[in-house]
């Protein structure tokens, strides 16, 4: 359901864009996703008994492609069904041999450039995956452990140390204990050897500032294989990294009598051998925080590796920034607020630049089979790699031909971080579609992979497109090498509880299926209809049930236009639909109907262009969805009934001019929507023309612009009377209970001219509320047969015994609440400080409440005198 989102906000706005008139390019594509893909491979593997290293790499490597081929394109197949505007001809993997030629490219570049590396460093290991896996593919979660303290006797024989530690298991690697120079009680202790419990071993005390006197007993034990804080203390102190763990987290032969256990296994058999031996001090309650691995939620593994890595924070050879000194600079605004790229909505901006501010050097190799093999040679003579685009023949050190490829692989964000000119080929250059497309105007992606994702194509992007001359031959500039001008980051799409989707709950919706009930039009106006920039989409099929009749209501529609054609054509009046464009600005004297709905048409067109602007996808729809089902189908197609009178001669003329503004209004209305519901609108609108329709498509026409519609304010004005004269009416017939299908008279009095429009469609308010006459009354009206309002005064000219009683306690309730009303407005207008802070429009307001109130107050007391009389 995220992914059906995410594609429906990209499609609403490629098609918006591309409907607007501008050149407009969604490339489609996948990537290879190493570890998850692998880790579904090998659970497949596990089914049949069998095993990856089984199988061998070339042959598990094929059975990958197969699988790929098998599942790989259920998110392309999902597109499709979701009518995704994109470039088929453009499509991507990042496996393919395009992409990978260009991996291989930019790597070597990096390394040229002394920006790619190979060390040994403390990684974060899963050992179910295993594999090195980056900061952020570890979810930490905090949870209630234990601080184990243990004693370390001195070897002279004298005294000890006690060192706390939450991870008892990993002692068989330490090679010293830290104590804090400034701690008194340990002063004595530093440089001299302690013994390391359990084995025997003799390190030293070392005084480092790492070591916390108020942290359980202010040693603590240093272990630089297996944790990234104890690696920099080895650093720092020229210490041995002893590592007692294997791949799979299992203690190894330098672990001696726990060799082959389990980590949480060999933990508790080293506390019964501590207690047995009188080491294990105390075992106390500790609260810490625990990393897991994204992809299979095992708890992760600090362990020291050796790896590739590309260096972020280093100057590259060829001068510059570093690559995150240019990330960070394209997204903080400059002296005069420009952003070479915008992030929406902004409070993603401030968490992108604290952790870009803060980030590491990346470790980019994973312990895999799938993905884009390093191209790194090793050499068995004299240990040194060579980084090559193609294989190599011998040595770039000393010249042997005993060369090995490397075994791992890079992760994946690596090869995702190129494509925004990768599909382009602008690594070769200054390609046409570079020149065209880059830099591309709009990611639109999940929170979830800001980091893994989104600011690795920031990084890549700038760092390699500087390197690409601009358009004059100049240098580029940091603005012109960005991979995007704006990042919109969509939210979350939860259950209807509002609950995160996830199997293990049973509350996840299969979006295929969702499509197949309801229809995709439907399920794709419901998650535009819920998206807005910041908050989770709670997803209702309550909602997705309304507008699977809000397209009902289209269609509906649709048969009422196409009836009034054939019934043209039937009378001999053939529509030209070359002048729909010229309905769309009515002259003063067209019939108010017509003026009233090319204005809210305009309106609607205006309203969509603002929200889309703003990626206020909910506000787009709402308008689209308020125009055609309010104003579109319970109005004007009501009014425009009457003007349908092909067959009298006297009424052809008008006739015609209507239909030709219904057909233009509502061939407009489905350009409108198109973004939103391409099905439906495409295949109406080729209905409309006939099979004969003025471009391929809807979504190659033009989207309405509000300056190509008239707009009449005072058409606008008299239409909002005017419904609210017909509402007024309807709802005082139901409480007078007047047959429906009986007409009556009504009576208007007004100050304003209320009462002359009235008289002047006494044809719409004879159909739209069974009026037979208007009456224009010279004072206030009052009884229970009639209503005011702030505008006028009506009456239901309709004898009916009335309930004294039951229209005296209505109008008293009535009073009581303008009351209440009136003295919240009073109160509010009267203070000062109110007044002095609240905006000018919403002061207005309130006077024009107050001002309304007292008018309806002064009616409604006038009215239950009158009764009582």
């Amino acid at each position: 359901m995220g992914h059906m989102l995410n594609q429906t906000e990209m499609d609403v706005l490629a098609r918006w864009h591309r409907m607007r008139g501008e050149v407009s390019l969604w490339v489609p594509g996948t990537d290879h996703a190493g570890i998850a893909t692998q880790m579904m491979v090998e659970r497949q593997l596990a089914s049949e008994g069998k095993s990856r290293k089984e199988l061998g790499r070339e042959a598990f490597v094929e059975r990958v492609w197969e699988w790929k081929r098998h599942y790989g394109g259920a998110i392309l197949d999902q597109m499709r069904r979701l009518g995704a505007s994109v470039d088929w001809g453009r499509e991507y993997f990042t496996m393919d041999e395009r992409l990978s030629g260009a991996v291989r490219d930019c790597f070597v570049r990096l390394h040229e450039q002394g920006l790619i590396y190979r060390g040994s460093y403390i990684v974060n290991w899963c050992p179910r995956c295993q594999t090195a896996i980056s900061d952020l593919e570890v979810k930490h979660e905090e949870q209630q452990g234990k601080l184990y303290e243990i004693k370390y006797l001195a070897a002279s024989g004298d005294g000890g140390i006690v060192v706390a530690t939450t991870r008892p298991e990993t002692m068989l690697g330490d090679v010293a204990v830290a104590v804090n120079p400034a701690d008194e009680r340990y002063k004595k202790y530093v440089g001299k050897m302690l013994k390391l419990p359990l084995t025997g071993r003799e390190i030293p005390v070392v005084a480092d500032e790492w070591a916390n006197p108020e942290f359980g007993t202010g040693a603590v034990k240093v272990t630089p294989a297996h944790d990234p804080n104890d690696f920099e203390v080895g650093k720092r102190h020229n210490l041995p990294s002893l590592n007692v763990m294997d791949e799979r987290a299992h203690i190894s032969t330098e672990g001696g009598a726990y060799a082959g256990m389990e980590r949480f296994q060999a933990r508790t058999k080293i506390l019964e051998d501590l207690e047995a031996q009188g080491l294990l001090v105390a075992v106390k309650e500790h609260a810490n925080s625990i990393g897991k691995c994204d992809r299979c939620a095992t708890i992760v593994e600090p362990r020291l590796s050796k790896q590739w890595f590309l260096a972020v924070n280093k100057q590259p050879k060829r001068g510059g920034n570093s690559i995150a000194a240019d990330a960070i600079e394209a997204v903080r605004a400059d002296a005069s607020g420009h952003k070479a790229i915008r992030i929406v909505p902004e409070m993603y901006e401030k968490i992108y630049l604290e952790w870009m501010t803060n980030i590491h050097d990346w470790c980019i190799s994973r312990q895999l089979w799938w993905g884009h093999r390093i191209p790194a040679w090793h050499c068995a003579k004299c240990g040194e790699a060579t980084v090559a685009r193609e294989t190599p023949a011998q040595c770039a050190a000393c010249g042997s031909a005993e060369l090995t490829q490397d075994t791992d692989v890079l992760d994946t964000w690596f090869s995702s971080g190129l494509l925004p000119f990768t599909v382009f080929d602008g690594h070769k250059g200054a390609t046409r579609d570079l020149a065209a497309f880059y830099p591309t105007d709009l990611l639109v992606t999940g929170f979830d992979i800001l980091f893994f994702w989104v600011a690795r194509m920031i990084m890549l992007g700038c760092h390699f497109i500087q390197e690409v001359p601009a358009a004059d031959g100049g240098k580029r500039t940091l603005a012109e090498s960005v991979p995007f001008r704006e990042v919109y980051i969509h939210a979350l799409v939860r259950d209807a509880e509002r609950q995160k989707m996830s199997k293990t709950k049973g509350n996840v919706l299969d979006p295929i299926q969702v499509i197949g009930q309801y229809g995709t039009d439907a399920v794709r106006f419901t998650l535009a209809s819920m998206a807005s920039p910041g908050t989770d989409i709670a997803f209702s099929e309550a909602r997705t049930e309304g507008n699977r009749a809000f397209a009902n209501k289209i269609w509906n529609s649709a048969r009422f236009v196409f009836l009034q054609m054939e019934r043209a054509r039937a009378a001999g009046i053939a529509l030209d639909m070359d002048k729909l464009a010229a309905a769309l600005r009515p002259t003063a004297d067209a019939p108010l109907e017509a003026r009233w709905i090319v204005s809210r048409l305009s309106a609607a067109a205006a309203g969509v262009e603002s929200a889309l602007k703003d990626y206020r996808f909910d506000e787009a729809a709402a308008t689209v969805y308020r125009f055609f089902w309010n104003e579109l189908c319970d109005w004007y197609l009501e009014m425009v009934k009457l003007r349908m009178e092909f067959d009298d001669a006297a009424r052809r003329v008008e006739a015609t001019e209507a239909l030709t503004t219904l057909v233009a209004v509502f061939e407009a209305s489905l350009r409108l929507l198109s973004p939103f519901m391409p099905f439906l609108t495409e295949e109406v609108w080729h209905a409309l023309y006939d099979g004969q329709p003025p471009a391929k498509s809807i979504a190659l026409t033009r989207y309405p612009a509000a300056a190509e519609m008239a707009s009449d304010a005072a058409a606008v004005a008299e239409m909002d009377a005017l419904q609210e004269l017909i509402v007024t009416v309807r709802a005082l017939r139901k409480d007078l209970s007047v047959p429906e299908k009986e007409a009556a008279e009504i009576a208007v009095y007004s100050t304003g001219a209320v009462s002359t429009l009235a008289a002047a469609n006494a044809a719409l308010l004879s159909r739209l509320a069974r009026v037979s006459g208007v009456n224009i009354a010279a004072s206030a009206l009052h009884g229970a047969n009639a209503r005011s309002t702030a505008g006028f005064d009506v009456a239901v000219q309709y004898e009916r015994k009335v309930d004294v009683a039951a229209e005296t306690e209505r109008l008293t309730k009535e009073i009581a609440k303008l009351e209440k009303n009136l003295s919240a407005a009073d109160r509010q207008l009267g203070n000062e400080a109110f007044i002095a802070k609240a905006p000018a429009a919403v002061v207005d307001g309130l006077k024009k409440q107050q001002a309304e109130n007292r008018l309806l107050l002064g009616k409604a007391q006038t009215a239950l005198k009158t009764l009582g009389a």
